[in-house]
């Protein structure tokens, strides 16, 4: 008898999972959770992966309930969020057909960043000091009576640092506030509301997991070293792929493990970002998906997994993913992601990036890396870099030799050249 899953906005990195779903004998159908797919996602979705193509009519309840009612019939093991856009009607349609998931009474909490910090702050961990605003007023008297600058303001429900702004003046929140009310964000949502923080201080990490009836085995730890852009927050400059095992890493997996569990994770991957502070660990946020904009491959190489390959796991060999709980990974090589950036704005003549850089010693592979004839812009999030490199080798010295040489290129602006 064939087996169903359903991969909900199967964008971005859930693009990898119907070619592994499919190579384990499993039938696979796409569900989208607009009419529309989002601009930004629209050149990852592989439909051809796809045993059946699942469009709504439009985002009404009563729409995703006939949609229920049609995969009722083909009796699916699982639904689940292929990325951030997913998550909610991956919940809704999973507690409407039947099937193991994540709880849709506790949605809001995955995917409203002011919820998701409430809930930490009810159950007593680090979270961060925050305020939903409903107008400009509102936002102003907070940061003012906040008294710490800069304040963070960025949409409740978006990703990717999309439109997240660190402001050090009310005139800056005001126009802040301004660009992000009422305006649609990069997952094709309204901003109803905008979300102001206190800023975090410290070393900033990625603690990725993937979970199976509420025991959480984490899969990887990165250091997430940024750096941060005038009129804008912190972009990403590299993320190093850290052992398990250290006195910080101890800290991020106690509270990690908590904090899913707090937000309701009880299966399926999820994507963390935390800020190591002189309190400790502090979530900035958690998606229940896997990480987005990812080289998975690169990842398998330096550990024999990647978090796309675990997530495929827990739902077709749920056995052997639970034989993996309680165990520490073990790097087999050093890796890190580096993220490309931009100061200049323009139309890509020549992309350099393939001569000058896979002849580096730690070169693994690139992605997203601009086309003659693609923009350019400058670069303020994750939607806006130019490119992602990952660099692989033993020796860390190596790559940090390589991570200089590419920022030098870059600096020099060779690696695009620009009309």
């Amino acid at each position: 008898m064939k087996k169903y899953i359903c991969i909900v906005d199967a964008y971005s990195t859930g693009a990898e999972l119907a070619p592994i779903f499919k190579k384990n004998g499993w039938s696979c159908i796409h569900i989208q959770s607009s009419s529309e797919i989002p601009q930004e996602y629209q050149s990852t979705f592989k439909h051809e992966t796809f045993d059946f193509l699942i469009s709504p009519k439009n985002e009404s309840k009563d729409e995703f309930l006939k949609i229920a009612e049609e995969l009722k019939a083909l009796s699916p093991e699982y639904i689940i969020p292929g990325t951030e856009t997913g998550v909610y009607v991956a919940d809704l349609l999973s507690s409407l057909v039947g099937t193991t998931g994540n709880s849709i009474n506790t949605s809001a909490l995955r995917r409203n960043k002011y919820s998701m910090q409430e809930a930490l702050k009810k159950a007593g961990i680090n979270s961060i000091p925050q305020f939903l605003a409903e107008s400009v007023e509102q936002a102003k008297k907070w940061a003012s009576e906040l008294g710490k600058w800069p304040v963070v303001v960025k949409p409740v429900d978006s990703a990717g640092a999309d439109s997240v702004r660190f402001c050090n003046t009310i005139d800056e929140v005001e126009d802040a506030f301004n660009k992000i009310y009422g305006k649609k964000n990069k997952l094709g949502l309204t901003n109803k509301n905008v979300l102001l923080q206190e800023r975090l201080n410290g070393q900033q990490y990625i603690v990725n997991a993937v979970s199976i009836n509420g025991q959480h085995l984490i899969t990887e730890i990165w250091s997430d070293d940024k750096k941060e852009v005038e009129n804008a927050s912190l972009i990403c400059e590299r993320e190093i792929l850290l052992p398990y095992l250290g006195d910080v890493q101890d800290q991020l997996v106690e509270y990690m493990e908590k904090s899913l569990t707090i937000l309701g994770i009880e299966n399926g991957p999820s994507h963390s970002e935390l800020m190591m502070t002189d309190s400790g660990p502090v979530l900035i946020e958690t998606a229940a998906r896997m990480q987005g904009t990812i080289m998975h491959h690169a990842v398998v190489s330096a550990l024999g997994y990647s978090h796309v390959t675990l997530t495929a796991e827990r739902y077709t060999k749920p056995e052997q993913f639970v034989s993996r709980l309680g165990k520490k990974y073990m790097l087999k090589t050093q890796l890190q992601c580096i993220t490309l950036a931009s100061e200049f704005e323009g139309v890509v003549k020549v992309n350099n990036c393939d001569e000058l850089l896979k002849s580096l010693p730690s070169y693994f592979g690139m992605m997203h890396t601009p086309k003659a004839g693609d923009n350019i812009y400058r670069t303020t999030d994750l939607f806006t870099n130019p490119g992602i490199i990952y660099l692989c080798h033993q020796d860390q010295k190596q790559i940090d030799v390589d991570h200089t040489t590419i920022r030098r290129y870059e600096k020099q602006g060779k690696l695009f050249e620009l009309a």
